[in-house]
């Protein structure tokens, strides 16, 4: 039960990344120049994509255990990701932010759709890996981390690609946010797309179902908890140090730390304690993946709508809002047949 809460959680998480809160005020705070409100909200929920990923991996491997099963599951994980990918990109042709569209309509919608189509047109290969909106990167970027490990595994030992991964996660450091430090490497594309950033956390899932088992419940729990803070702290002075001397922003999608963090709460999810048996929420993660899927549109259609500038409470209101939309938008489509592949 609490694997699903652990979700839910995360894709509030997500939520706070996209939605932006406290940047809308009056004045708007801007997320990465200083340690204001927008920008600790943003750090603080960079736990959930690396969470989700230590998660998928770890109970890839509890279901993985001989050749057959593992082909299985594996098959069945990418038929899923790709029905979501591709389902989702076709829909994501279609402008959804009002801002654009309800601008002189039925015009503003027009030319938002014709400058969709010349972006896909021109972004071809861009659009392989993370789709026709940006999120969906993290479904090519799993999709990828599985065939990896199904094939690695099943020649290899999960301890060399466990230094696989970790060597990949670091170019991709290297790559963005420590690109400014003289071994730092420029590069034209976001190292986010693909198995550089997805592989590391989810071969750790993978270890922590085979080798790294504690003696109870409990110890998952406190060692997570160490870990998850552990990472928040350092992940602090990693930004911290970043910024005052090389100026970068505060806002990285992620830095080393950031992977302890989403460890920390994967390792207190597989834990199970009592406080995180929250049935109604657990309730809800079987559509976490759905709520992935939309929730980009809901903060395009409603929050352009919305009064600006918002005081602080009512710019933090918009989190609650966009994700009940979306789990309602969800558990909507989960209702029919032909859409419910889409969201669970």
């Amino acid at each position: 039960m609490a694997v699903d809460v652990m979700r839910v959680l995360a894709i509030v998480a997500v939520i706070v990344i996209h939605a932006a809160p406290f940047t809308h005020g009056a004045p708007p705070e801007r997320i990465g120049l200083t340690w204001n409100l927008a920008t600790i909200a943003n750090q603080l929920a960079r736990f959930a994509v690396p969470c989700f990923f230590v998660l998928s991996g770890f109970f890839w491997a509890e279901r993985a255990t001989t050749p057959e099963s593992t082909r299985a599951v594996s098959m069945a994980m990418l038929r899923r990701l790709a029905i979501l990918f591709v389902g989702w990109s076709v829909i994501y042709v279609l402008p959804f932010d009002t801002s654009r569209i309800l601008r002189n309509p039925p015009r503003g919608f027009v030319d938002a759709l014709q400058f969709n189509l010349r972006w896909i047109s021109s972004h071809k290969a861009l659009v392989l890996v993370q789709g026709t909106e940006t999120h969906l990167w993290f479904l090519v970027a799993l999709a990828m981390s599985v065939v990896i490990s199904a094939l690695w595994l099943r020649w290899g030992r999960w301890q060399s690609l466990l230094v696989v991964g970790a060597i990949l996660f670091t170019l991709a450091m290297l790559m963005r946010p420590y690109v400014k430090l003289p071994f730092g490497i420029p590069v034209r594309f976001n190292p986010r797309n693909g198995p550089a950033f997805g592989l590391l956390p989810f071969v750790i899932g993978i270890a922590l179902s085979h080798r790294f088992r504690l003696p109870s419940a409990t110890n998952w729990t406190r060692a997570g908890l160490a870990v998850f803070a552990v990472g928040l702290v350092l992940s602090w002075v990693e930004l911290t140090w970043l910024r005052t001397s090389y100026g970068r922003t505060l806002g990285q999608d992620a830095v080393f730390s950031t992977m302890l963090t989403g460890v920390g709460a994967a390792l207190v999810a597989i834990g199970n304690p009592s406080w995180l048996q929250w049935s109604r929420l657990a309730a809800i993660g079987p559509l976490v993946l759905g709520i992935y899927a939309i929730h980009p549109i809901v903060i395009d259609i409603v929050l352009p709508l919305l009064h600006k500038p918002r005081g602080m409470t009512a710019d933090a209101l918009t989190i609650p809002m966009v994700f009940l939309l979306s789990w309602a938008f969800a558990a909507l489509l989960s209702q029919w047949r032909f859409t419910r592949p889409l969201v669970r």
